[in-house]
């Protein structure tokens, strides 16, 4: 498992080339057999999805070792439109240090594990920059 300061850095060096994260976590399912997903949401990761997410795991490979990079059992990315997305930020935005929650049905979804080191509502396109 990749530790959460390291995985932290890796977010924001990420963030500084190609945008913020709406949402970056580790999160464990009910009853998953497996380890921890990671959970990713960002504007330019909807943007040419596929390339954009190889481009994401060839990072974390580069920066963790492909062994780390398998330890998580799925890399997930939610579109700003998805009801997963919206019940966690609905409950957990805005966090700029890592959160973590643990109980059953956390966010009202089969969670019981999440570790967020980063959760903001999207800008809308017609918002100012400054403002937000």
């Amino acid at each position: 498992m990749i530790p959460t300061n390291e995985l932290r850095q890796f977010m924001k060096r990420v963030e500084a080339r190609k945008g913020r994260f709406t949402l970056f976590g580790v999160f464990i399912r009910e009853d998953s057999p497996g380890p921890q997903d990671l959970v990713v949401s960002a504007p330019w990761l909807e943007e040419g999805k596929l390339k954009a997410l190889g481009e994401f795991v060839k990072d974390m490979s580069d920066e963790f070792g492909q062994d780390n990079v398998m330890s998580f059992s799925r890399i997930v990315t939610l579109n700003h439109d998805d009801p997963a997305l919206q019940a966690i930020l609905n409950e957990a935005a805005p966090v700029e240090e890592p959160l973590e929650k643990q109980g059953p049905s956390l966010f009202g979804l089969p969670i019981e594990h999440a570790l967020i080191l980063r959760a903001e509502q999207p800008r809308t396109t017609n918002q100012d920059p400054g403002t937000a």
